[in-house]
């Protein structure tokens, strides 16, 4: 087990929250529309709701601000009359969410007086973690508001896991990353969990991993939202590496990209139009069922190459190469359909078959034979690309997920995040 800690303390010097019961919960990349709740169209704008549309408004400026913001600035910004910001300033700064920012140094400057005060957003107000689910380890990243990462628990697991103890397994997991960096667990927004198989169009409930036993008949959601007490969302890995590569990787804001996780059983996440595709009931992207070419008789799936021979086709064997180079037209021809139909711009290859810069020739390898074959066998043919973020992009995009429905709150009525739950 390795934890990895940033620099820091989060958790220090924020105000005690008040138990208040938790907002409703968006997942805004699941791909599910967002509505407004029955008897709730055009309601009358009352007090309460106008001060919470403030705050939004105020935050969004803090944030969006190429610096630190003054008052003054804050009203301009906003149109909003100079009381009604310095209370609500006061407001977020209670909350955790805002900060006085340090001042600059005058030294050597003359002042007229006591410079005024500029306010920066505070990323470590709240946290969320993402979590990669495998058969044999589980992964959780806490991650603060700007997204960025704060602490990596990793933990070796045994493949033949019940679902019971597999679930255990990832509260610990999760439970661990949050203690050994400090963070009060009222301060965790929202936490999602990526794993194989398929899972149901409102992210609550697997619908089938048969790879991982007894895997579809746990409520992880609810076992690890009663651990943390925040929302939790499930989804594929595959769906969850595509929006890490889009967030953070080659295929950075990409509109169309193909992700293909080449693991023990393929999946594919589908960018298209900037959005995740999930499929009428989610199962967009299962590719693991296709009938690849070469294997008689023909089953679903493709069985990479040994890493054994990944070693050997780096280090130059031909016939180590060929073998490489095999599977890539077979994993070409396997998906041109899928590329057939979607016409990505790019295809991204999520493998651990290249953990060391050394074995990079082997990829090319394979890169080089499906970009090959697929150019004989579509119209357009995408570029393809290894991925950027490796054994990191299911996580990465867990992180991602969860960010995104605490960004919802972030703009629509944020101190309602930290009110707090009762433990």
């Amino acid at each position: 087990m390795a934890t990895s800690r940033a620099p820091g303390t989060p958790g220090d010097q924020l105000p005690e929250p008040a138990a208040a019961t938790a907002p409703e919960t968006l997942w805004p990349l699941s791909g599910v529309t967002e509505t407004i709740p029955p008897g709730q169209g055009l309601p009358v704008v009352g007090v309460a709701d106008l001060r919470t549309a403030n705050a939004a408004a105020i935050l969004a400026a803090v944030r969006s601000a190429d610096r630190h913001q003054r008052l003054s600035e804050l009203v301009q910004a906003t149109r909003l009359s100079r009381p009604t910001v310095e209370a609500i300033v006061e407001e977020l700064a209670d909350c955790g969410l805002i900060e006085v920012a340090p001042s600059p140094s005058a030294r050597g400057q003359r002042s007229p007086g006591r410079p005024a005060r500029r306010f920066r957003f505070r990323p470590h107000a709240g946290f969320v973690i993402g979590i990669d689910v495998r058969p044999r380890s589980v992964t959780a990243c806490l991650a603060d508001l700007d997204g960025r990462t704060v602490a990596v628990e990793r933990r070796t697991v045994r493949a033949d896991l019940t679902g019971q103890a597999r679930a255990r397994a990832v509260t610990a997991v999760a439970r661990t990353a949050v203690d050994g960096a400090g963070v009060d667990t009222r301060r965790v927004w929202a936490a999602t969990v990526g794993t194989p198989g398929l899972v149901d169009r409102d992210n609550t409930r697997i619908r089938q991993a048969d790879n991982l036993k007894d895997w579809a008949q746990v409520d992880i959601v609810g076992v690890l939202r009663d651990e943390l007490g925040c929302p939790v969302a499930v989804e594929n890995d595959a769906n969850l590496a595509a929006l890490g590569e889009q967030w953070h990787g080659v295929g950075k804001d990409a509109d169309e990209m193909v992700f293909v996780l080449l693991g023990e059983r393929l999946g594919a996440g589908v960018i298209t139009g900037g959005r995740l595709l999930r499929g009428h009931r989610g199962a967009a992207g299962e590719i693991g069922f296709i009938r690849f070419p070469g294997h008689k008789p023909p089953r679903p799936g493709l069985v990479p190459p040994a890493s054994e021979v990944v070693r050997q086709a780096a280090a130059g064997d031909q016939g180590a190469a060929q073998v490489v180079e095999a599977y890539g037209q077979r994993l070409a021809e396997g998906i041109t359909p899928v590329l057939l139909a979607l016409d990505p711009a790019l295809v991204v290859l999520g493998t651990s078959l290249f953990p060391s810069p050394d074995l990079q020739p082997a990829a090319a390898h394979l890169l080089d034979a499906a970009q090959r074959h697929a150019e004989a066998l579509l119209v357009d043919p995408p570029r393809w690309q290894l991925s950027a973020l490796g054994d990191e992009a299911v996580v990465s995009g867990a992180v991602r997920f969860a960010l995104s429905s605490v960004e919802v709150i972030l703009r629509t009525r944020p101190t309602s995040l930290t009110a707090g739950k009762d433990r």
